[in-house]
């Protein structure tokens, strides 16, 4: 009997140990595919980097190469708009001064004044009496009605920016519910008991009305809802509320410099020179069509987790 039991045994023994011998060849097999992943993955996030530096010069490229429109004849009912204010020059040393002088000397003639920078301004059609006719159309961005402005109101003008009451745009975006699918936002400022209150409303969607005593308020709560509806999530999206209303559109500023009021506004002083030209066709937060490839972009960096490798004990 004891003789038997031994065999037994001993059977299940040498089972036993085969059993542990093909575990164990499973799992470094196994560790060795899970370098190869990790590897691989490695050289995936590092493809996906090139091809979005590729992508972003490709961008560049193709905005430095978009074809500036021919000038055309204007009729005697089209005025282009006013350039922008002009910034004030710098201070020059004694040294500048006294060369410049000398040169002055020297020359003959008539001062020349120096050339305005060459800026691409829209094209605004006016009536009998010189009011501008609405709508003026610029790319995905429509101007309906300039307002006016309340010079003796705070609320209504910072340092930099001039929020007329009665401003209307509209402005081709992504859908709050459907980003890929296109929709119009109207974009007012309205007086409410003399604070300013910002309205973007999208197209036929009076359900999803972002509103605030800001613009940044407003746009940054649509962009909150274009993300949490996207299959992405945190994509690199900054408000810029005031672009977004075309604020910072140079034909905008001419609107609104052209308007008496806007020297009375007391906090007033000057539009930022670096919202000129802002509003580029590859900014996400303006632009239909780069924010669609923005999320394109970013669905690719969704990496699959690796499986943990085994403990040591397993392999002993």
């Amino acid at each position: 009997m004891d003789q038997y039991n031994k065999m037994v045994q001993m059977k299940y023994k040498n089972k036993y140990r085969r059993l542990k011998k093909v575990i164990k060849e499973y799992v470094f097999e196994n560790a060795s595919l899970c370098d190869q992943i990790a590897e691989i993955q490695d050289n995936i996030i590092v493809l996906k980097e090139e091809r979005r530096i590729l992508m972003r010069k490709l961008l560049e490229h193709e905005n430095d190469n978009d074809p500036v429109p021919p000038p055309t004849n204007c009729p005697e009912s089209a005025i282009p708009a006013l350039p922008p204010l002009k910034k004030m020059p710098k201070k020059r040393s004694n040294s500048d001064t006294s060369s410049k002088s000398k040169t002055k000397q020297s020359a003959t003639g008539s001062d020349r004044s120096p050339q305005p920078r060459k800026q691409i301004l829209q094209t605004i059609s006016v009536d009998s009496h010189g009011n501008p006719v609405y709508p003026v159309h610029m790319g995905n961005l429509t101007i309906h009605s300039i307002g006016e402005i309340v010079p003796d109101n705070p609320n209504f003008h910072t340092e930099n920016w001039i929020y007329p009451v009665g401003y209307m745009a509209t402005r081709v975006y992504s859908h709050p519910k459907e980003p890929e699918r296109k929709c119009t936002f109207t974009c007012k400022i309205l007086d409410n008991s003399g604070i300013p209150q910002f309205q973007i409303i999208p197209d036929s969607d009076f359900d999803h009305v972002f509103f605030g005593e800001t613009a940044n308020v407003c746009h940054l709560a649509l962009l909150e809802t274009i993300v949490r509806a996207s299959d992405v999530k945190n994509l690199p999206l900054g408000a810029q509320g005031e672009l977004f209303f075309g604020l910072g559109n140079s034909t905008v500023i001419s609107l609104l410099q052209a308007n008496p009021n806007m020297r009375r506004c007391a906090n007033f002083k000057g539009f930022q020179m670096d919202s000129f030209g802002l509003e580029k066709d590859s900014d996400p937060t303006l632009n239909y069509d780069a924010l669609q490839k923005l999320i394109a972009i970013s669905a690719y960096h969704t990496v699959p987790e690796i499986k943990e490798e085994p403990p040591d004990e397993l392999l002993e």
